[in-house]
């Protein structure tokens, strides 16, 4: 009898761990649900959005540019002036088309390029393994957080009393969105500011103010494809490309030393309809970085970005870290 009590007894607890836990991560899905009702921007389409942009906004001479959005249904334009630099990217009739004043994407503006979507995580991490809420305290108030446990792992805080997304943090960066305003009925962050997580410091890297978001009706002008862009098939939900097998370069002591104060070292290619990684640029001035680089990415391989079950070519940006382990270890990969 007291074994039946004693199995019964565990049946019972271990129920009620897996019912805390189911519990658990329904609330996750419902603050990111909750979320994007509360702030999504698919209710005031058509819209345009700005925004004011400044990166290393603590360096003696920071870089300061501008940044639009256009957004309508199935067709979109986006623009960033920084400086010199210059990207136009539009997607029209199923199809995305990119110019730049350079041959590649400047690196580390990778929050810019779905900006108008960055506080409203639903569609990106709404299929995603979550973990259990915790409270914590964020920007000063109190927050619910949890982990998103995807390709990398990556923590979102929220506001429950406001239901807005108050921080993004992955091993790397931290992302927070404050003053959210009242756009229509939607709530919308004037500032984003982009933050690098060091060991005994967060430094500001990005910051975007002044977001403005404005519904509008636009000419067919405004989504006119420009001059020199490169085509790409594309579609709203397009699945990333992504790494199957991917060695990390070899770097001497020598090169590793010569380069400590930059260790990551930035590649912009093209990952084709077959996974294979075409024409890949290397953006360092070290020759023997470039050199170990090149050959280990000809060894690198994808599972091609798709729409539906259609493979698409697709830009891929690579941080490769030079003090990286074997086999794909201080790589990352990114669209």
């Amino acid at each position: 009898m007291t074994n039946k009590c004693f199995s019964l007894l565990l049946c019972t607890v271990c129920l009620s761990a897996a019912l805390v836990r189911a519990q658990s991560t329904s609330s996750a899905r419902e603050l990111l649900e909750a979320a994007h009702q509360a702030s999504g921007l698919a209710k005031i389409t058509p819209y345009q959005m700005t925004a004011n942009v400044v990166v290393n906004p603590v360096a003696p001479t920071p870089v300061k540019g501008r940044i639009t959005v256009y957004r309508d249904k199935d067709r979109s334009r986006y623009e960033l002036q920084l400086e010199d630099y210059r990207e136009v990217k539009v997607f029209l009739g199923g199809k995305l088309y990119v110019a730049r004043s350079l041959p590649y994407p400047v690196p580390g503006l990778k929050l810019l390029r779905d900006v108008d979507h960055t506080w409203d995580k639903f569609a990106d991490e709404g299929d995603a393994k979550l973990g259990d809420v915790q409270h914590k305290k964020v920007q000063h108030v109190p927050a619910d957080c949890f982990e998103v446990k995807n390709e990398q792992k990556e923590r979102l805080c929220f506001d429950p009393a406001r239901k807005v997304l108050l921080e993004s943090m992955d091993q790397h960066n931290a992302v927070e969105f404050s003053d959210y305003t009242p756009v229509g009925h939607q709530l919308i962050p004037r500032k984003i500011t982009v933050l690098l997580e060091l060991p005994t410091e967060e430094r500001p890297v990005m910051t975007l103010d002044n977001i403005q978001v404005t519904e509008a009706q636009f000419e067919g002008g405004v989504f006119a494809i420009p001059e020199h862009a490169q085509e790409f098939d594309a579609c709203e939900n397009l699945q990333p490309a992504k790494a199957v097998r991917a060695p990390a370069p070899e770097f001497s002591p020598t090169v590793q030393r010569r380069n400590m104060a930059s260790p990551v070292i930035h590649v912009y290619g093209i990952v084709d309809k077959d996974g294979n990684l075409q024409n890949p640029m290397v953006l360092s001035s070290d020759a023997e970085v470039r050199s170990s680089t090149l050959e280990a990415l000809k060894k690198w391989h994808y599972t091609p970005a798709t729409c539906g079950t259609t493979p698409v070519a697709s830009e891929q940006e690579i941080e490769v870290r030079l003090f990286g382990g074997e086999d794909g270890e201080g790589m990352r990969s990114r669209r």
